[in-house]
């Protein structure tokens, strides 16, 4: 089984080869979301680094300038930042922001204390010309600041070379999935999320991608898992891993459409043309709840439930991440009508309710 010493592993390797890049003078930029754009960063010669907490450990601190009843994921991406307990928030010289709510708009101004942060004011909706425009106006001004502050140029030549890198990525990481189609199973859900977990140490994509292609290899070399009932897990990132580590205790999770699944890669961005503006459509697109109308992610979710032959859905979502909360009604209702049973599963990063969550997992797995 592909295990956490494998993450770990490269994550020591990551970290120490990102000290040593800036201590050659190059710029590690902090990203905090899917609707950033790596590729500009990369074409500007910087490191972007994930910086979403994953971990329980620091919202305590948090909790001290932050609500107690706000979303977990960002207490935690805050408590990291001001204990300093994070390597890669402390190796960031610049922090690439998204307001895609306004819990993480607000922290995001507390973060601007410590570190230089800039804010990519997304639209309401991608679903208007004018929304595109905006939107692409504000890649400019991104692009602008990465040239300024990391001291070059981002030409055409340089950004689509890092395009067809991530594309690259985008679709071995679809292939990861795709192993487990049509009813076979290559690979659990939490074997897929560690593979991708290094997603976000992109220091040398190129050495990214061949471990996507080694994961494959491995998945096809040991053959199938266990045969359990096959689950779709949807909605909040798993930057936790508390709710996937339990439901692959009675089931599989053979595909994730979640922020860093299928949400993500289900296109590529187009290689033809002004790379600004396909880096705009691209990320425009991203199927988040923070759009709105967002009828996209129901398209993606009844062509994953087909396409791998899913027995239910499960929903995640971390407490107070009201975007996703409210969409969870209509879409369950949507889900059911598909005749695929749903469960939403609401939680924070704390080990109080998995004997609760554990009980709801197992008897939604009996219905199967």
């Amino acid at each position: 089984m592909l295990s956490l010493s494998y993450l770990n592993e490269v994550e020591k390797q990551v970290i120490l080869s990102t000290k040593e890049q800036k201590a050659k003078g190059t710029k590690v930029v902090g990203v905090y979301c899917a609707f950033t754009p790596r590729e500009l960063i990369a074409a500007a010669g910087g490191i972007p680094v994930s910086l979403c907490g994953s971990s329980n450990k620091p919202i305590p601190a948090a909790e001290q300038h932050l609500p107690k009843n706000l979303c977990p994921l960002i207490k935690s991406s805050y408590g990291f930042a001001i204990t300093n307990t994070c390597p890669y928030f402390d190796l960031a010289d610049i922090l690439i922001a998204d307001a895609t709510c306004d819990g993480k708009k607000k922290m995001f101004e507390l973060l601007s204390r410590i570190k230089p942060v800039h804010l990519l004011q997304l639209p309401q909706t991608s679903a208007s010309k004018s929304a595109f425009e905006y939107w692409l106006s504000e890649l400019y001004l991104l692009k602008d600041l990465l040239e300024e502050k990391l001291e070059c140029k981002i030409t055409n030549e340089k950004l689509f070379e890092t395009i067809r890198l991530y594309n690259k990525a985008r679709q071995l990481k679809n292939s990861l999935f795709q192993l487990n189609k049509k009813g076979q199973t290559l690979l659990t859900g939490r074997e897929i999320n560690i593979a991708i977990d290094s997603w976000g140490l992109e220091i040398d994509l190129s050495s990214h991608i061949t471990r996507l292609l080694r994961v494959i290899e491995y998945a096809l070399i040991r053959g199938g898992t266990e045969p359990k009932p096959r689950i779709l897990l949807t909605g909040c990132p798993t930057t936790c891993k508390k709710v996937l580590n339990i439901i692959e205790e009675a089931a599989t999770v053979v595909v994730m459409e979640n922020c860093g699944g299928m949400k993500t890669l289900v296109d590529s961005v187009d290689e033809s043309g002004d790379p600004m503006t396909a880096l705009a459509k691209y990320y425009l697109n991203i199927a988040c709840p923070c759009m709105t109308p967002n009828q996209r992610r129901y398209d993606i979710l009844s062509k994953l439930i087909e396409e791998y032959m899913v027995d239910g859905v499960i929903d995640l979502t971390w407490q107070a991440c009201h975007t996703y909360n409210i969409e969870s009604y209509p879409l369950g209702r949507f889900i059911q009508n598909l005749g695929i049973p749903y469960l939403q599963l609401e939680t924070d990063y704390s080990e109080s309710d998995e004997n609760w969550i554990r009980v709801r997992v197992e008897a939604f797995v009996e219905m199967f």
